[in-house]
């Protein structure tokens, strides 16, 4: 996940700094949820909740759009992904 979308969806929550570092270190920099546990002191699963939390908030999908899984020939898949940017956009504008 980027470093911009880990900021967005952590955005949404109320998470104190601790889990939110350590599902940054798991999300972002790409470290073993339990290597993060080890280091933390903490059990691999408190991680997990922690990037959980993350995760869910980041694949909210806004009311009044819905998730679509679809094969398609590739130049109509060009114009969905086309509209998905432009939605994205739009989303984080009002944002």
């Amino acid at each position: 996940m980027s470093a911009s979308a880990f900021e967005q969806a952590a955005g949404r929550l109320n998470i104190a700094a601790r889990p939110l570092d350590m599902a940054r270190a798991v999300l972002v920099d790409g470290e073993a949820q339990s290597a993060v546990a080890k280091r933390e002191g903490v059990s691999r699963n408190a991680v997990c909740l922690a990037v959980n939390r993350i995760w869910n908030a980041h694949s909210e999908v806004p009311e009044g759009f819905e998730r679509v899984t679809a094969i398609l020939p590739k130049h109509k898949a060009f114009l969905v992904r086309q509209w998905q940017r432009e939605a994205v956009e739009r989303l984080d504008a009002k944002r």
